[in-house]
C-alpha cells in the first residue's frame, strides 16, 4: 500500500453502514476464523480465516507509520478510539468544528483537528511515512474528487443492507478509473484492491 488509502467493508448493495451508522454483519469476518491477527495500534485481535489473516498481515503493516484522517461523524461515532487511532500514528479530523470539550482524551491523544481534507492529507503525510489511511465514506469521496486517492481497499460481505451509508455516494463526476491489484477469497469476505487513475496521471 502506498499513498492515501481508503479501507471498508461494504455490503453487495454497495454500503457500508446502516442509516444509523451501525455496521449489523458486515464486520462478522473478523470473527470467522482461527487465525489470530492483532490491530495495529488498537487493543484488537481478529480472528479470521488463513487467508483473510495474510491479507491483513501485509495490510497493517503497511499502516504501522501511517498518519490517519477521519470526519467529525467517525470521530465522534467511536468516541475518539479511546484516544488510540487504527495504526497508532498520528490522526486528522476534518471538521469545521472545536474539539468535543467533553472528551477526555482531548489533551493526551494524538488527534488534529482541522477544517479541510486537503490540509488533513497534508499533514498527515508530514507526520507519518508518506501513507495516509482515511476513514469515512464522505472522507474517501472528497479524496477522490480532489485526486488525493491513491488505492480502494474493499472487504466485499455477501449481505444485502438495502439501505444507509454508501462507500462512494457523491462522486462530483470524477473522471478516476480503478486498477485491479488484488483479489482475495475469505471465509464470508472477498477482499478487493484498487489503485486508482487520474486522466492526467
Amino acid at each position: 500500500m502506498a499513498g492515501v488509502v481508503a479501507s471498508f467493508c461494504m455490503s453487495l448493495d454497495g454500503f457500508v453502514a446502516r442509516p444509523d451508522d451501525s455496521v449489523g454483519p458486515l464486520f462478522d469476518w473478523y470473527t470467522a476464523g482461527d487465525v489470530e491477527v492483532p490491530m495495529v495500534g488498537y487493543p484488537i485481535t481478529f480472528r479470521v480465516s488463513p487467508s483473510s489473516a495474510d491479507y491483513l498481515r501485509s495490510h497493517l503493516d503497511a499502516v504501522r507509520h501511517s498518519a490517519f484522517v477521519c470526519g467529525r461523524r467517525v470521530f465522534e461515532y467511536t468516541h475518539g478510539w479511546g484516544g488510540s487511532p487504527p495504526g497508532g500514528g498520528a490522526a486528522f479530523v476534518v471538521t469545521h468544528r472545536p474539539p468535543p470539550s467533553d472528551w477526555p482524551a482531548a489533551h493526551l491523544a494524538p488527534f488534529t483537528f482541522v477544517s479541510s481534507v486537503s490540509e488533513a492529507v497534508e499533514l498527515a503525510k508530514a507526520a507519518g511515512d508518506g501513507t495516509v489511511g482515511v476513514s469515512g465514506p464522505s472522507i474517501a469521496q472528497q479524496c477522490l474528487n480532489l485526486g488525493l486517492l491513491d488505492e480502494v481497499r474493499i472487504d466485499l460481505v455477501p449481505v444485502f443492507l438495502g439501505e444507509g451509508v454508501r462507500y462512494f455516494a457523491h462522486l462530483g463526476g470524477s473522471n478516476a478509473s480503478l486498477e485491479r491489484v488484488e483479489v482475495v477469497l475469505g471465509s464470508g469476505v472477498t477482499h478487493l484492491l484498487y489503485r486508482v487513475r487520474y486522466p492526467d496521471s
